[in-house]
């Protein structure tokens, strides 16, 4: 079978729990300047309301992607309990194959997402479980999004990098925390095959040995230097970078109301691979992104607020005032 793209690694489902924000002084409070959210130990609280949704990149870029008309597949690791169960029938329901996920027998992933006056933090278990690259004469990809895939996903890099050459396929690549962790050495093979990476400035910093406020340029440049043809370097509130080799660009953000942001770096690399995969330019790409960012903000979970077709060009028109700039 041929797909658009194959997202490699795991997945699972989140439970978003929502704190109460009018009574900060009896229950908790933020300091942001530490990035602290404080929760009274021993206290019982009554939250504001629990949603549940699909967690992890994997699901969020093949749902993204399958939305705005694309043919996706999945293959990693999930759990065998309920919410793992939930979580595959929401990822078939959006019209993702799901044939390739192998499960972990007795295992549940799971995720708690806490969220508190725009913020968040996350709980996050994967069942530990190594899964090897599928095998299926039969299947082939236009594209491979590679990310997170546990401790041991150096083979698991290795195949898939493989396999789109042999499919003369491209490979999208967003590391997660553990392979930014790892550093460049272990990253080589992967990024030396590499046509899109995505990832923050602070990731960015890291890789390179440099610190945060290192020139945007110079993060570009070094990151390019090891493989990809198209580097992507989201910054939060100061928009997202691109340079291709030849020019660098820059995106704002587009103001949106923010009820939540778990999936909105993701919700962004969906929406700029599904422009880049259909060949549009990347000033175009980085517009997709942000919007798709933008309306993902707007909702509980990374997956409700991902455009269709139709509402991209929606929110194409009403951004129309925010431009993309060479720098």
């Amino acid at each position: 079978m041929k797909y658009d793209v194959l997202s490699l690694g795991p997945a699972r489902m989140d439970v978003f729990v929502r704190l109460p924000e009018d009574e900060v002084e009896e229950i908790c409070s933020i300091d942001r300047k530490r990035c602290v959210i404080e929760l009274g130990f021993g206290a019982k609280i009554a939250v504001k309301g629990i949603s549940f949704a699909v967690g992890g990149n994997t699901g969020n870029i093949a749902v993204g992607l399958t939305r705005l008309g694309l043919k996706a597949a999945m293959a990693g690791t999930m759990g065998d309990g309920w919410t793992d169960k939930q979580a595959m029938e929401i990822l078939k329901s959006e019209g993702v194959e799901t044939k390739y996920i192998c499960l972990a027998p007795g295992l549940t992933g799971l995720g708690v997402v806490i969220n508190y006056a725009e913020e968040r933090t996350i709980l996050s278990y994967y069942p530990k479980a190594v899964c090897s690259f599928p095998v299926d004469p039969e299947l082939s990809a236009d594209w491979v999004y590679l990310t997170t895939a546990g401790e041991v996903y150096e083979d698991f890099y290795r195949q898939a990098v493989e396999a789109a050459g042999e499919w003369g396929g491209k490979v999208a690549f967003n590391p997660g925390s553990r392979q930014i962790r790892d550093g460049l050495a272990k990253l080589e093979p992967t990024m030396e095959k590499t046509e899109v990476l995505f990832v923050n400035r602070e990731e960015a910093a890291h890789l390179l040995g440099r610190t945060v406020d290192a020139k945007i340029k110079e993060l570009l440049v070094g990151l390019a230097q090891t493989g990809p043809k198209v580097v992507v370097i989201t910054d939060g509130p100061g928009g997202t970078y691109a340079y291709n080799g030849q020019k660098f660009w820059h995106m704002p953000i587009v103001p949106a109301p923010v009820v939540e942001r778990t999936g909105a770096g993701d919700a962004f690399g969906s929406g700029f691979l599904a422009a880049y995969m259909q060949g549009k330019p990347i000033e175009e790409a980085l517009r997709w992104g942000t919007v798709n960012s933008a309306s993902v903000l707007g909702f509980i979970g990374p997956q409700a607020g991902l455009l269709s077709p139709e509402k991209m060009q929606e929110w194409l028109v009403r951004a129309a005032d925010v431009k993309v700039k060479e720098l």
